[in-house]
C-alpha cells in the first residue's frame, strides 16, 4: 500500500489501459500483462472503491452484474461443466468495465486509448497485408497478422470495421491536412483489410455503415450525397475478386442448404441455429448452462459427419441458450445502454466510438458468437467503461 501511494497510480492505470487498446487487435498475452497491471494498481491503490460508486450510478450495473454471474450459475446445471468452467472464467473481462472508469472520464484520456486501438489496428492490419501480398509468414494460414483465436478473421473484420468508422469520425473532426491524411490511410488501410480476409461480419457491419463513413469523408451533413458515393464504392467493392467469390460462395451455401446439404458456412449456421432454437423452446427460463451448446449440437445434428460446434455462432442464441430469458435480456440491456448513452454524446469521440462499437458488435453477433472470442468480449468490457464514463448531464 505504502508503495502504491508514492507513484502516481493513476498515471499507471491510464498507460495500462492504453496498452490494453493498443493490444487489444493484436494479442492477448500482452493485453493480458497490461489488464493484470491495471487492475493490481486499481486494487492496491484504493481506486476502485471510488470507481465502484461510480459504476453503481452509471446505469450499466445491472446488466454488467448479470454478465458477470450467469455464466457461474450456469456452472449449477450444465452437462459439461468443465466446458463451463473454461467460459465462467473469463467473467472478470467485467471487471475493466469498472476500472475503466478511472479514465473514461476524462475526454483527453478517453481520446488518447481510443487512437491506441486505431495504432494497434493499423499496426496488425500492416503486418496483414504484408502476409497478404506474400512478404512476411501467415498464422494458421491465414492473412489476420498476429490476431489470436480460432476463426480469427471473423473477430478481426469486427475491430477493423470498428477502426474503419472511428478513423472516420476523426478525420471529419481534424482541421489540419496532415492529420487528415493519416486518418484517410487509415479508413483505406482498414477497407482493404476487411476486403481480403473474408470475415462477412465485418462486411455486413462496413456495409450498413459505410454512408455515415461517406459522409465523414465527404464532410456532408446531407443524406443524400452521401448515401450516393456510398452506393457507387460498395458497387464497386463488391466486385472486387475476393469479396464478390464471397458473395458467390454465399449464394452457393444457399442453394445447397435448400437441397439438403448442411455442411457449408452458410448450411452450418441455419442447422445450428435450428438447434439453438429448440433448445431454448426447451428451457426458455433458465436455458441449459454454461456452455451446454456443444452437447445439444451432437445429440441434434443427425449428420456424425458434421464438425464439432461449441456455440451456435450467434450472441444472442448463445445467450439465451445458456442462460434463457435472463441471459438475453442482459446482453440486449447492455447493447441498448451502449446505444443511448453513446447517442447523447455522440459528437464526442468517446459517444461516437461507443456507438460504433455497438452498432459493429450487434451486426457481428448474428453471424458468429462475438461474447466468446477474448478480443471481441474485452472490447465490449472496455467500450462499456467508456460508456459508463460518458457525462449525461
Amino acid at each position: 500500500m505504502e508503495f502504491a501511494r508514492k507513484i502516481n497510480t493513476d498515471a499507471l492505470i491510464f498507460a495500462g489501459f492504453a496498452g490494453m487498446f493498443f493490444f487489444l487487435p493484436i494479442g492477448t498475452s500482452p493485453l493480458y500483462i497490461c489488464g493484470g497491471i491495471v487492475l493490481a494498481l486499481w486494487i492496491m491503490s484504493g481506486r476502485f472503491l471510488k470507481d465502484f460508486r461510480a459504476w453503481v450510478s452509471s446505469g450499466l450495473m445491472v446488466p454488467v452484474l448479470l454478465l458477470f454471474t450467469l455464466p457461474w450459475i450456469g456452472l449449477v446445471y450444465t452437462p459439461l461443466p468443465a466446458d463451463g468452467m473454461s467460459i465462467a472464467g473469463k467473467s472478470y473481462y467485467w471487471v475493466f468495465s469498472i476500472a475503466s472508469l478511472s479514465v473514461a472520464g476524462d475526454g483527453r484520456k478517453t481520446d488518447f486509448i481510443l487512437k491506441m486501438f486505431l495504432a494497434g489496428l493499423s499496426l496488425n492490419s500492416t503486418v496483414a497485408i504484408l502476409q497478404y501480398l506474400g512478404a512476411f509468414p501467415l498464422k494458421e494460414g491465414n492473412p489476420v497478422g498476429l490476431f489470436p483465436g480460432s476463426s480469427p478473421w471473423i473477430a478481426f473484420s469486427i475491430l477493423l470495421a470498428t477502426g474503419t468508422i472511428i478513423a472516420s469520425f476523426y478525420f471529419s473532426r481534424e482541421q489540419g491536412p496532415g492529420k487528415k491524411l493519416v486518418y484517410l490511410f487509415l479508413v483505406v488501410q482498414y477497407l482493404f483489410t476487411i476486403g481480403f480476409i473474408g470475415g462477412r461480419s465485418g462486411y455486413l457491419a462496413a456495409a450498413l455503415l459505410f454512408p455515415v463513413i461517406v459522409s465523414h469523408v465527404l464532410q456532408q451533413r446531407s443524406v443524400i450525397k452521401p448515401l450516393f458515393f456510398a452506393i457507387l464504392l460498395l458497387s464497386l467493392v463488391i466486385a472486387l475478386p475476393v469479396i464478390k467469390k464471397r458473395v458467390s460462395q454465399g449464394q452457393e451455401d444457399l442453394r445447397l442448404y435448400r437441397q439438403g446439404v448442411v455442411n457449408t458456412s452458410i448450411g452450418l449456421r441455419l442447422h445450428m441455429w435450428e438447434i439453438a432454437c429448440s433448445e431454448i423452446r426447451r428451457s426458455p427460463l433458465i436455458g441449459s448452462g454454461t456452455g451446454s451448446f456443444k452437447k445439444a449440437w451432437e445429440l441434434r445434428k443427425k449428420d456424425p459427419s458434421l464438425p464439432f460446434i461449441d456455440h451456435p455462432h450467434n450472441s444472442f442464441l448463445y445467450m439465451a441458450v445458456s442462460f434463457g430469458i435472463p441471459g438475453l435480456a442482459a446482453l440486449c440491456w447492455l447493447l441498448l445502454e451502449l446505444f443511448r448513452r453513446g447517442w447523447k454524446a455522440r459528437h464526442t469521440a468517446a459517444g461516437f466510438s461507443v456507438i460504433a462499437f455497438a452498432v459493429v458488435f450487434t451486426v457481428g453477433s448474428l453471424t458468429d458468437t462475438q461474447v466468446l472470442p477474448t478480443p471481441t468480449t474485452m472490447a465490449l468490457c472496455l467500450f462499456a467503461g467508456i460508456a459508463g464514463g460518458i457525462d449525461e448531464r
